[in-house]
């Protein structure tokens, strides 16, 4: 009789989980339901140009059925309910047995206890973020045409990124671009717009191993009037500004936060082993406390026998993914389990449509120009992996052509 295998959430790792699986297995082996209310995956690597309207909504959906081996059956349905100990997740009280559990539900944004944050500050996370943001830096705009004040005029045309990792980076290039195109459609002195970047470390880009590199991204947000302020750590937020650690008070109606992740809330009410990030904890093997339960992608805590942690990344949620399917399959049909045994290339990040930094392990660091082609590369090197020739051609349309 075939094991039933559940997967709740339909990103990165979900998605390449259940990829994985259907390759390994038959009908015969296992029963497949994955678990995604939206019915796609949202490509949240590209989620900022969507906010800041460089390419259309479309651009970011990918319609999980498409993708899905014939096998897996999709339930656009959201698990309201986990019960470990029956073995049985419930939607909408209609309850769905499993033999194996795959958590693959991601993360949600940290306010690290920083009075005021979750409140009045904007945060990036979700497809609901962007679209969140864009209406209210497109209000501001509209709004501030009719501010006599000159303070309060300068409060909100001050926009502020907390933290400088990859996504605060990403965000602000996207920012400095649609800043400018929005200052002349509505009128404003683009020089009476302030943009900055907030981060509590001495540098942003902590990834990017290069410091000159580092150096260069920060010269050309520079240049494209960024203020980029380290070692400066936000311990206030109000309706009205921010508040740093060295006392300084910074005016302003835009605050978005990007500043770190936790695990996703979902992970509360599961009876499992987490980090203090939320985060559930797991082996080698992808294996939670409770041996029928796997955790992949960002929700998973691992930590390797060099103590180096997993990063967020989706080559890490697709690798992860991988072993779990592997070892579910051992599970199944016998066989050696796989351990993760983590195979980074590096990073890319945009700062707009024109310049990036790169960290490949192949080519090293550098900044410049050519990391912008290099990005839609890897882009559409995991569209082909996904979905073919097909998502290929949709990425080359909604975001070159």
């Amino acid at each position: 009789m075939a094991k039933k295998v559940v997967i709740v959430g339909g990103g990165f790792a979900g998605v390449e989980f259940v990829q994985a699986l259907g390759k390994r297995s038959s009908s015969k082996d296992v029963e497949i339901t994955l678990f995604e209310k939206e019915g796609f995956q949202t490509f949240r690597t590209e989620i900022h140009k969507f906010a800041c309207e460089r390419i259309p909504l479309d651009a970011l959906k990918m319609p999980i059925d498409k993708v899905l081996p014939k096998s897996a059956k999709l339930e656009k349905a959201e698990i309201e309910k986990v019960d470990l100990v029956n073995r049985k997740v419930f939607s909408h009280d209609k309850g769905f047995d499993y033999d194996f559990l795959v958590i693959a539900v991601g993360s949600d944004p940290n306010f690290f206890g920083i009075p005021g944050m979750k409140e009045n500050a904007l945060y990036f996370w979700t497809l609901e973020d962007a679209q969140r943001i864009n209406k209210h830096v497109k209000k501001i705009f509209e709004d501030v045409k009719n501010i006599k004040d000159p303070n309060e005029k300068q409060k909100m045309l001050t926009f502020v990124v907390g933290g400088g990792g990859f996504t605060g980076v990403e965000l602000m290039g996207e920012l400095m671009e649609w800043i400018d195109k929005l200052s002349k459609v509505n009128g404003i002195d683009r020089k009476s717009v302030k943009l900055m970047i907030v981060e509590a470390l001495p540098r942003i880009l902590p990834n990017i191993e290069n410091t000159d590199v580092v150096d260069k991204a920060i010269k050309y947000m520079n240049e494209h009037g960024v203020e980029v302020k380290t070692n400066s750590m936000i311990v206030n937020v109000s309706p009205d500004g921010f508040t740093l650690k060295s006392g300084e008070f910074i005016p302003t109606k835009t605050l978005v936060w990007s500043g770190g992740v936790q695990g996703s809330a979902f992970t509360n009410q599961l009876d499992l082993k987490k980090d203090k990030r939320g985060r559930i904890i797991v082996n080698e093997y992808m294996e939670t406390s409770d041996p029928n339960v796997y955790a992949i992608g960002d929700v998973a805590s691992y930590v390797d026998k060099s103590n180096k942690p997993m990063p967020g990344l989706v080559e890490s949620a697709m690798q992860s993914a991988q072993i779990a399917a592997n070892n579910v399959i051992a599970a199944v049909k016998g066989g050696g389990k796989k351990a993760l045994d983590l195979k980074l290339h590096g990073n890319i990040v945009y700062i707009g449509s024109r310049y990036g930094v790169a960290n490949v392990k192949s080519l090293g660091t550098f900044a410049g120009y050519r990391t912008i082609p290099m990005k839609h590369l890897v882009n559409m090197q995991h569209m082909f992996h996904v979905g073919g020739f097909g998502l290929v051609m949709k990425y080359l349309k909604d975001q070159i052509f």
